[in-house]
């Protein structure tokens, strides 16, 4: 409601700024360019008001930039006042001579002194507009130019429905919207529903779609998910309507039953029963098409939402069909435009779908067309004639996109990445290039569908990207209409979507959305469906011969997930799915191996593995091992892996098994140098028997060991550093990890040395509970001399620390430094002045610090300063007293804490 005022209040500036009485007082200050380029501004702004208002209601960044332009806004208005009044004092002035104030107020002196100041006003203003009007182009805001009086019809719905809502009541008040369809009721529910009004007025707001069957007890799960965000643990109308009221009753709420088709008057009393329990004030918002509905619900008079009148439709018409909103001069689209406008009965959606068709049409001859040919086809009170129009002029690419929307039952929410990985699976994006990303492909998809008004309700996340998308009945009874004729390949399986109990996509560590075979156990030849699967799902059904005929469906599939606990078999025809990128086969207890066929997916780019506590071995080449060089050119195992995610896999022994069919000593060097050419990133947790892996001599990202062994590392180090020293074809463009960025070490127990002297290239290096760990050993400072991009260094619990490594004192990029839990550390070393870049340093159970080297003075980039649980540092560190005092006063943060003695 405030931006509707603010849209208001922008209108009137730009109103003002154009009045002949204000350009003339521009003439007479001599600030005429600053008030023209004032005007522009505001004009930029008001432009994008509309679409700010819609984004507010869900980005809580575009709410910050409108109260921030709002601010500025009421400035300018009231500076034009401020000029209107001086226009007003010199037209006094010049009818009755006679106001010696206003003389002396407008004498040359001070009118020259009054000029100059009121010229850096408007400067001053416009500057800051300007500042926040550049602020927008962060939002992605769309511009729309409409004139003032449709602005003023949407304005007056919303404030007339927000008066009613908000009016004293002692009862649960029903208020009805009603309309027919396409009129935009839904919108304007919503926007009322995110009011900061309502917010402020009501404790409690909830919001249930009820387009299909008006069941209570399915409503009433609906609205109790809709305020704990899941759905109930029990069914049951007594259950359910126990639950409901305690969550609702004695509170002021507000309930948005949106699409109501209901006429059952014992439903709605068995319904009122359960929300009168309600504080006083409580208030209930439907929407419906039924003014039947709105005579058995209302307590409050409804409100009828009618069409657009003659002057708004164009306006709305103008504001999509042509370019920036403007009329064409000396064009008969203009002509034809309103003719077929006046067809559209004043529809807001009709207009819309239209102007957007034709928007895309240049030619006058192709508007003539669609106005002698296909505009016979738009039906009064029916709006699916006119959709598919719009539909039947999409390419065929969009064409078998929006068709899938079919499997959806209405009201779905979709997440886009979810939709766009399963048009990617089933095949239907078509890059116009090969080098072209399937995802970036598949988001110009949805955006063009979006704009094309093919959905009603878009969600954004805090940036401004439409992120989720909601399926409007609208469009979920065209999408059934069209899908039957155009994809004949989808099974018919995939369509008891809307019976199925989960419907959503899960998120699996760092994977954006799994796409997940479920399978029932009772009708496991006919539904199979991509979803999400829970551990409850009964996978018993789940054989390689079921998968077989899925993973042949699905050959474009990018994002697999099998995370469940029910089976112990990853059937061997996975290795079909050609284009799979990511795999997780997280929380599979039973599996003991996995197929050797995985290895041939040519473009899986990571690889997961969590709590599968039964699992031993990994999927090794399918080919024998005869020679080096057929091991480095077998494109067979994982040429395209980059990153491997391995935790608590308790019983992994390694990437392959020792058997007679597979006669290669583990510990051989021919065995070792079997590779993963591109692995990036490698995280191993939890795995204390994993003793071996493949080399992978060009890790860069990530290596993460945690209670695992240092042996794969060393042997990766140890071989490729061999092979490059020999004749073999292996050669490796650099040495082992000296591209690597990050490493986390922790409780690894065979670490005796890290041979930081190949680390040239890390950024992060934390070593934590590594108790054979020897740092001492580099008595000439050389090894970690070379360390020059170090930002991040952190040792914990090493007992074999006496003193940090000499070579640290030449890694002068050194930013954060923490030691904790090193009992034999006896003192820091002068020379850390010379890490000049050293920001915050942090020093924990460090029994053996008795003190602070002078140098610490010196530190002026250190910010922080961190001492936990070092009694003796401590009390040397006591503000004004303490003996170690002057060496840290300079620091701008101090944070000290004693042990805990509770």
């Amino acid at each position: 409601m405030a931006e509707a005022i603010l849209f208001d209040i922008a209108a009137r500036i730009i109103e003002s700024l154009g009045s002949h009485a204000l350009k003339e007082i521009g003439l007479l200050w001599g600030v005429t360019d600053e008030l023209e380029k004032l005007k522009n501004t505001v004009s930029t702004i008001q432009a994008v008001l509309l679409d700010a208002e819609e984004q507010s209601a869900v980005n809580c960044q575009v709410r910050d930039w409108l109260e921030k332009l709002k601010d500025v806004v009421y400035d300018a208005d009231d500076l034009l006042d401020g000029f209107f009044t001086e226009h007003l004092l010199r037209e006094m002035m010049t009818r009755d001579k006679m106001a010696k104030k206003v003389r002396i107020f407008l004498s040359k002196s001070n009118q020259l002194v009054y000029n100059f100041k009121m010229g850096h006003k408007i400067k001053a203003i416009r500057q800051k507009l300007d500042a926040i009007s550049n602020d927008r182009t962060k939002f992605h805001l769309d511009e729309r130019p409409v004139e003032i009086g449709v602005r003023a019809r949407n304005t007056h719905s919303y404030k007339e429905i927000l008066k009613r809502l908000l009016s004293d009541s002692e009862n649960v008040g029903i208020l009805p919207i009603t309309g027919i369809r396409g009129l935009g009721k839904t919108t304007l529910a919503q926007f009322i529903f995110n009011d900061e009004e309502i917010d402020k007025h009501f404790q409690l707001k909830m919001w249930a779609c009820v387009s299909e069957s008006f069941e209570v007890e399915k409503v009433i799960g609906k609205i109790l998910e809709s305020m704990k965000k899941k759905k109930p643990d029990v069914s049951g109308m007594d259950a359910l309507g126990r639950i409901l009221r305690e969550e609702i009753g004695g509170k002021k709420y507000l309930l948005v039953l949106d699409d109501v088709w209901n006429e059952d008057v014992k439903k709605w009393d068995d319904l009122k029963v359960l929300l009168e329990v309600g504080a006083s004030g409580s208030r209930i918002l439907i929407t419906t098409r039924s003014k039947i509905i709105a005579q058995i619900t209302q307590t409050i008079a409804e409100y009828s939402l009618q069409c657009l009148d003659e002057r708004e439709s164009w306006c709305l018409f103008k504001q999509v069909a042509f370019e920036n909103g403007q009329e064409p001069v000396n064009s008969r689209k203009v002509e034809v435009g309103k003719e077929i406008v006046e067809k559209c009965s004043g529809v807001p959606l009709v207009i819309k779908t239209i102007g957007r068709l034709l928007s895309l049409e240049n030619s006058e001859e192709g508007w003539v067309s669609f106005k002698n040919n296909k505009l016979q086809k738009i039906k009064e009170n029916d709006i699916l004639p006119t959709l598919k129009l719009s539909y039947d002029q999409l390419p065929s690419h969009l064409k078998q996109c929006f068709a899938y929307y079919s499997i959806f039952p209405k009201d779905y929410v979709m997440e886009k990445s979810k939709l766009i990985n399963l048009w990617i699976a089933k095949g239907f994006i078509k890059p116009p290039n090969q080098n072209e990303c399937l995802e970036d492909v598949g988001h110009e998809y949805f955006m063009d569908l979006l704009w094309r008004s093919f959905f009603q309700e878009a969600e954004m996340d805090d940036l401004g990207n439409v992120f989720m998308i909601k399926m409007h009945d609208l469009m979920h009874d065209l999408a059934s209409s069209v899908a039957g004729s155009l994809i004949t390949r989808l099974e018919s399986e995939e369509k008891s979507i809307s019976d199925l109990k989960t419907q959503h996509v899960s998120v699996v560590g760092n994977i954006d959305f799994s796409l997940v075979i479920r399978t029932s156990s009772s009708k496991a030849s006919k539904t199979r469906t991509l979803l999400c699967l829970g551990e409850s799902e009964n996978l018993q059904d789940f054989s390689s011969t079921s998968c077989e005929a899925i993973f042949s469906s699905l050959k474009f599939l990018r994002v697999l997930g099998l995370d469940g606990r029910q089976f112990d078999l990853v059937p061997s025809s996975i290795c079909k799915l050609k284009h799979l990128r990511d795999l997780d086969l997280s929380w599979n207890e039973k599996i003991k191996k996995l197929p050797d066929s995985i290895s041939r997916l040519q473009n899986l780019y990571s690889l997961r593995l969590s709590s599968c506590s039964s699992l031993e071995e990994l999927p090794r080449g399918i080919t024998k091992l005869v020679n080096l060089r057929h091991l480095y050119n077998d494109e067979s195992f994982f040429p395209s892996l980059e990153q491997i995610v391995i935790n608590y896999c308790p019983n992994l022994k390694g990437w392959w098994r020792r058997s007679d069919s597979y006669n290669v000593d583990v510990n051989t060097t021919d065995h070792a140098l079997l590779l993963f050419p591109r692995l990036s990133e490698l995280i191993i947790e939890q795995c204390p028997m994993l003793t071996s892996l493949p080399m992978f001599p060009h890790l860069e990202e990530k290596l993460v060991l945690e209670n695992a062994s240092w042996k794969p590392v060393q042997q990766t180090i140890t071989n490729a550093s061999s092979s490059s020293a020999s004749s073999t074809p292996i050669a490796f463009s650099s040495p082992p990890l000296s591209k690597l960025k990050t490493i986390f070490l922790s409780g690894i127990h065979d670490l005796e040395t890290l041979p930081v002297q190949n680390l040239v290239s890390l950024q992060h290096l934390t070593i934590a509970d590594c108790p054979m760990l020897d740092l001492g050993n580099d008595e000439h400072g050389m090894q970690w001399k070379g360390l020059k991009s170090l930002i991040s260094l952190g040792f914990t619990g090493m007992p074999k620390l006496v003193s940090l490594p000499l070579g640290l004192q030449h890694v002068t990029s050194l930013r954060r430094l923490q030691i904790s839990d090193c009992s034999s550390l006896l003192a820091i070393p002068e020379w850390i002045c010379n890490w000049a870049s050293l920001e915050e340093f942090t020093i924990s159970k460090c029994s053996g610090l008795t003190s602070l080297p002078e140098a610490m003075s010196r530190l002026t980039s250190l910010k922080t300063l961190k001492i936990y649980d070092c009694p003796i540092l401590l009390r040397r560190c006591e503000q004004e007293r303490g003996e170690d005092w002057p060496k840290i006063a300079h620091i701008p943060k101090l944070d000290f804490r004693l042990p805990y003695l509770g």
